[in-house]
């Protein structure tokens, strides 16, 4: 394999990066500049195998510069054929990366994801949708049970279950636009996924200033403690990968020119510890 380049990030320094920081494959990593700022890159001197452990190795590089720097995160793998083309990429885009580097200064991205519960209903009873169950000895809309025949019976149950369905919709987005609301004080951005989805009651991600950290969690734990029938994702802090906005587009590679990174989410949300 013809030697290419793992790139880490954009520093907002030509400068050399200072200490021993070792990167893919335990290479050594260092600043590639151009004009006051950089990218963080190291050699890659063989193919990526282990993808997990490649991207953990990308990760520790990247929390470790910006302790001590602002940084615009690039995606794993992000990998380049040449210097020549890091710097090419850097000279193209060189205006969008100071824009970032100025807005990402000392901030950090956290994630938040809410989750349906196991059991659906979460205290909501049948009868607070207007019916009393089915299994009981009458219904409201029509007598006695014996009556009914089996067609009215399907098209209650299947009303019922669509009002069910609608309460506890309703009554999710609500809870998201407060949790929004309380975890946005503290926040200078935000990217939202929708409210009450089939798969989140709750998706976001948040850009928060190193020193707004702990009010942004506390307005979390707060939020939770509201409403404890959901089940509640925590994730962060982390470099602000999702809020880079300039993608490196033009990537040289060692094999047909071009390499495209693959689209990588917010670093894995865990389930919050501090739940029970």
């Amino acid at each position: 394999m013809t030697d290419s380049y793992a790139a880490y990030c954009v520093l907002d320094s030509g400068g050399e990066i200072a200490g021993d920081l070792a990167g893919l494959h335990a290479c050594d990593v260092w600043n590639l500049s151009y004009r006051g700022m950089g990218v963080a890159v190291s050699i890659l001197t063989k193919p990526i195998d282990d993808v997990v452990t490649g991207a953990i190795e990308h990760e520790k590089v990247v929390e470790r510069l910006m302790q001590t720097h602002a940084v615009a995160p690039m995606r794993f793998p992000t990998i380049f054929g040449s210097g020549e083309a890091i710097l090419a990429m850097l000279e193209r885009h060189y205006s969008g990366f100071q824009d970032d580097l100025r807005r990402l200064r000392d901030r950090v991205e956290f994630g938040v994801r809410v989750l349906w519960p196991a059991s659906s209903d979460f205290g909501l009873r049948t009868s607070d949708c207007g019916f009393v169950s089915l299994d009981q000895s009458a219904i409201r809309l029509g007598g006695s049970l014996g009556s009914e025949t089996p067609g009215k019976l399907y098209m209650q149950e299947r009303y019922r279950r669509h009002k069910h369905h609608q309460m506890l919709s309703d009554r999710a987005a609500r809870f998201g636009r407060k949790l929004d609301a309380a975890l946005s004080a503290s926040a200078g951005e935000k990217r939202l996924r929708g409210f009450a989805t089939d798969r989140f009651v709750f998706d976001g991600i948040y850009l928060v200033d190193k020193n707004r950290q702990v009010r942004f969690r506390g307005a979390f734990v707060d939020a939770r403690s509201s409403e404890p029938g959901f089940r509640y994702l925590f994730s962060g802090p982390w470099p602000p990968y999702d809020f880079v906005t300039m993608p490196v587009m033009e990537m040289a590679g060692p094999a047909n020119g071009t390499v495209v990174p693959a689209p990588v989410e917010c670093p894995g949300l865990m389930e919050d510890a501090a739940r029970t």
